[in-house]
């Protein structure tokens, strides 16, 4: 994928101009089902691989930079309807439901969601009106999906929103271009971190 250069110095700017307050790292949807290759509902292996290592040097950046983490995750009911269409993943209490990212430590709370979108639960509500901030990064699962829904929220908050391609994956190349393309003309910014990968 091209970068843009201007939109790239533009996410650049104001994240070296935020202080640690002003700067949260939003993590979504980082479970087994959909991050690992035997999940109930896998992303493409190569881009989730790079998304989760691109998506664990932003932890680590966040936390040398003193920046908050925050994580959402789906803990679907067991009886809920909707989880023919989601091929059964995430389910809450089951093994599919549970984070896969490295370093949890370092990652924050997680707090539960049943919806696309992570500020459809009051509990992401609650957390960002104690952590109040101008910029927030999002990586996750999957683009065209809840990450997506999760910044228009963001942006809709008056958020300044950051991301890469590295950073999202889908279950494939198609949905993850389609995604990426929808964030960028919601108004997404396309950030820099240490670690790339998947790319056009």
């Amino acid at each position: 994928m091209i970068l843009n250069p201007l939109r790239i110095l533009l996410a650049l700017a104001v994240s070296a101009l935020a202080t640690p307050r002003d700067t949260i790292v939003l993590l979504i949807d980082f479970q087994h089902d959909f991050a690992s290759s035997n999940g109930a509902w896998p992303a493409s292996p190569e881009l989730s691989a790079t998304t989760l290592a691109s998506a664990g040097a932003l932890v680590h950046q966040a936390h040398t930079r003193g920046w908050p983490v925050v994580r959402v995750a789906n803990a679907f009911h067991p009886w809920d309807p909707g989880n023919l269409f989601r091929k059964h993943a995430a389910i809450r209490g089951r093994p599919g439901a549970r984070w896969i990212l490295p370093d949890t430590l370092l990652q924050g709370p997680l707090l539960p969601k049943t919806g696309p979108d992570g500020f459809g639960s009051k509990d992401l509500e609650n957390w960002f009106a104690q952590h109040p901030a101008s910029v927030v990064w999002v990586a996750g699962y999957f683009t065209e999906g809840c990450v997506l829904s999760t910044a228009r929220s963001a942006l809709r908050r008056g958020h300044v929103v950051v991301s890469s391609p590295q950073l999202v994956a889908s279950v494939d190349s198609a949905s993850w271009r389609k995604g990426w393309e929808r964030l960028r003309q919601m108004g997404v910014l396309e950030g820099m971190h240490q670690r790339s990968g998947h790319t056009e």
